[in-house]
């Protein structure tokens, strides 16, 4: 079956097999980081507190749902012209919300202090706390309930004790805690809260940010309001007072207009009282001395010609003084303050009365920010310029309708002037009476008109209503953190990721060869067979324990050579390695002894003369050896020894010669070599590891077979890739790979514990000390 796996990078692969043995392995990881996690959530979800949602809605009304007032009178008093972009952000504004906070005290909060949680205690006591000053700084006390009408607050080491309804300072705060009627502090005396008070602007602006407002949907004129916060009484009772201020806001908005208009007309009424008065005084003391009380016809026409001039020329003087107050007002008035609008004396200029609403309007926005920015906020900057220039524009305008009301009123004066001239033709009672009722004619016609507009105004201002209506009232939903459910599910897969991803970190850092897979995919020599762990600490383990299953992987591997070199005699077999201690050795000797015990004549040949030790698994002597023989010193026969085992023979390295290499290099050494394979039926060299020395490659030359020892868990899988090219280019032929100390088996692992040969290993303890030498 094809190994699954996936390339990270060249080199680095996924093996998914290996990793899911692994995680059944350490289950009791995978187990334990899982109870971690979900015990994580649990304290999470336990101790957090909850967060709950408060929704309502509210419809601002249309302008054109007309009021009683309308009706009567439609002017731009009763029907303001409304921005319905502003309206979110109005909601929202700092001043609004901060009028909220100190009238409701919601810059006050009294805590339950437990072992681990601290809950806000609104509406768990019956206490409301009034804070005094407003621009007070944040400050904490602790309230201790002694009584069902005392109580005491404590700060630092100032301790105060007060009854409910009293007025104390603490600290130079003012603050007054009452105690809601009807109710009992039965089973909190002598319990303890904490008490915080905030700046009103500080709560404010907590509360703004936690405060969403949002149209219900697009061209609906229902607004969706909705807020986050621990307590949901508090937050819908901040919900509530938010829309009965914003309603207020909204009715007083629309009767500022009104009331300024009210208070100009009122000013002009008094003046024009007393000099009405005066001449209603001067016209009964006329009648009372002359007997010529009535106009004769000519008279009584130029009175009435004269009078209607007057008339036209009081609402001239009237637009006179209202544009003397406009052209004031632009250039003097700093404060924002609601300007009287043009038609609420009369003026019906469209360009002047579409200035003054766009200037009213911005003058509304400016406020908003400016009581709660300050510096160079670049919104606040820009509006300004925009209302100066505004203003101008008004300036302009009056400019314009004054000198048109100018031209006006210097034809009406001359018109006037004219008639004049026909009352000194009139006896002089009548010219006298003439005079007086003329005075008098303007002065109340004056009040009678101004009179119509505060009689307008009143009505306007009585009939206005705000548009703003609740739809849904606010309702609490359930908690909305935490999220019990999904923070168990993160729990449980964080938990299940967490030794998962440590497992794949390790495989993905694991540059060691693991399996038989690990070989396939990396070089294409083919591999001969697999060899367990020794744990019985000798490398004679072949000969002290035939009936192994160590011994049996050799038993194997001998039949498998055949495979490769033919069921001849007469072999000699070469054993290396990529570097030291990946078992070359322990191969060599229990190979030796398998084909020795099948009555095969074996020579071992310890071809490492820089590193002898094969003579000390067998406990023989290293004085003369490999080295000896090559040097001439004495004869090949006279330096092989007889070991323990039945038909085994040792060659061994000899004292270690200053000029290993250039001994192999010698001419007699391939005469030699013929003639110890004439000799012997196998002979097994043990050579120094490839890729350190280059003596390997000299043996090679002489070898019928060569067996490259790959240790699991051990040999670098660089090293697969060099003895690949080596093969490739043809300096080692005949390889096999021998895959050595199999300790991990299962899945991924490619031999389960019979090396592919139907021996089982499982049951093998944990890694001992290693037992391989070369």
């Amino acid at each position: 079956m094809e190994h699954p796996f996936i390339n990270t990078q060249e080199g680095s692969v996924i093996d998914f097999k290996r990793i899911l043995y692994r995680s059944l392995r350490y289950w009791y990881l995978i187990i334990g980081s899982v109870s971690l996690s979900l015990t994580i959530a649990f304290l999470f979800n336990r101790y957090t507190i909850p967060v709950y949602e408060v929704n309502a809605s509210i419809i601002i009304r249309e302008s054109q749902e007309m009021t009683e007032g309308q009706m009567v009178y439609n002017n731009a008093l009763v029907n303001p012209s409304r921005n319905y972009f502003n309206e979110l952000y109005v909601l929202r504004s700092i001043p609004l919300i901060k009028r909220v906070v100190e009238d409701n005290n919601f810059n006050a909060r009294i805590f339950r202090q437990g072992k681990i949680l601290t809950l806000d205690a609104y509406k768990y006591l019956p206490i409301e706390v009034n804070v005094l000053d407003k621009d007070i700084n944040s400050v904490q006390f602790t309230l201790k309930i002694v009584g069902e009408n005392q109580y005491t607050l404590k700060k630092d080491d100032v301790d105060r004790k007060a009854l409910f309804g009293d007025t104390i300072s603490l600290e130079g705060k003012k603050i007054v805690l009452t105690k809601q009627s009807g109710l009992s502090l039965q089973g909190k005396i002598g319990e303890e809260y904490l008490l915080e008070i905030h700046n009103s602007l500080s709560a404010a602006r907590s509360y703004a940010g936690r405060l969403d407002a949002s149209w219900a949907e697009l061209g609906a004129s229902v607004v969706n309001l909705k807020i986050k916060g621990e307590n949901t009484a508090r937050e819908i009772d901040f919900l509530e007072a938010i829309i009965s201020e914003y309603s207020d806001y909204d009715l007083e908005r629309k009767n500022q207009a009104a009331t300024k208009s009210i208070e100009f007309i009122g000013n002009q009424l008094q003046s024009i009282r007393d000099s009405l008065r005066f001449f209603e005084l001067q016209l009964q003391k006329f009648k009372d001395k002359n007997i010529v009380t009535d106009l004769n016809g000519e008279a009584l026409r130029v009175f009435q010609k004269i009078e209607n001039l007057e008339a036209s020329k009081t609402t001239l003087l009237v637009n006179k003084n209202y544009y003397k107050y406009l052209e004031d007002y632009t250039n003097n008035n700093t404060t924002l303050d609601q300007v009287i609008v043009p038609s609420s004396v009369g003026i019906t200029d469209g360009v002047l009365t579409k200035l003054v609403s766009d200037m009213m309007n911005l003058q509304l926005e400016l406020r908003l920010f400016l009581s709660t920015e300050r510096g160079q906020n670049p919104i606040v900057v820009d509006k300004q310029k925009r209302l100066a220039a505004l203003k101008n524009d008004i300036i302009g305008s009056v400019k314009t309708l004054q000198q048109t009301d100018k031209i006006k009123l210097d034809q009406i004066e001359k018109q006037i002037n004219d008639a004049e001239k026909q009352l000194a033709y009139l006896p002089v009672a009548e010219r006298q009476l003439i005079g007086i009722q003329r005075n008098y004619g303007l002065l109340e016609n004056l009040f009678v008109y101004l009179m119509q507009k505060k009689s307008e105004a009143e009505i306007s201002k009585a009939s206005n209503a705000s548009a703003i209506m609740v739809v849904n009232p606010p309702l609490a939903s359930g908690p909305i953190s935490p999220k019990r459910s999904q923070n168990y599910s993160i729990a449980l897969m964080i938990g299940l990721a967490l030794p998962f991803g440590i497992f794949i970190l390790l495989e993905l850092l694991n540059s060691r060869v693991q399996s038989k897979e690990d070989v396939e995919k990396i070089t294409r020599i083919p591999l001969i067979g697999g060899v367990g762990h020794n744990k019985y600490g000798s490398n004679l383990i072949a000969h002290k324990k035939p009936k192994s299953t160590v011994a049996e992987a050799f038993r194997a591997l001998r039949s498998n050579i055949n495979y490769f070199t033919g069921y001849d005699d007469h072999k000699i077999i070469l054993v290396t390695s990529s570097i030291s201690g990946e078992g070359k050795t322990f191969t060599t000797i229990n190979l030796a002894t398998v084909l020795a015990m099948s009555g095969k004549k074996t020579l071992i040949i310890g071809a490492d003369m820089r590193r002898p030790k094969l003579f000390d698994d067998f406990e023989l002597p290293n004085t003369l050896g490999l080295s000896s023989a090559l040097s001439g010193l004495i004869s090949f026969e006279e330096a092989i020894q007889k070991t323990q085992v039945d038909n085994l023979f040792l060659l061994s390295s000899g004292p270690v010669p200053p000029n290993p290499s250039e001994l192999l290099l010698k001419p007699t050494v391939f005469s030699t070599f013929n003639k110890l394979r004439e000799e012997y039926d196998f002979v097994i060299i043990d050579s120094p590891p490839v890729a350190l020395i280059t003596d390997a490659f000299v043996l090679a030359k002489f070898a019928d077979h060569t067996l490259y020892v790959v240790r699991q868990n051990f040999t670098p899988k660089e090293t697969l890739k060099i003895i690949q090219d080596y093969h490739q280019d043809g300096r080692i032929k005949n390889i096999s790979i021998v895959l050595n100390d199999i300790y991990k088996s299962g899945p991924g692992y490619g031999y389960g514990y019979g090396y592919g040969y139907g021996y089982g290993y499982g049951y093998y303890e944990k890694k001992n000390e290693n037992y391989y030498e070369d």
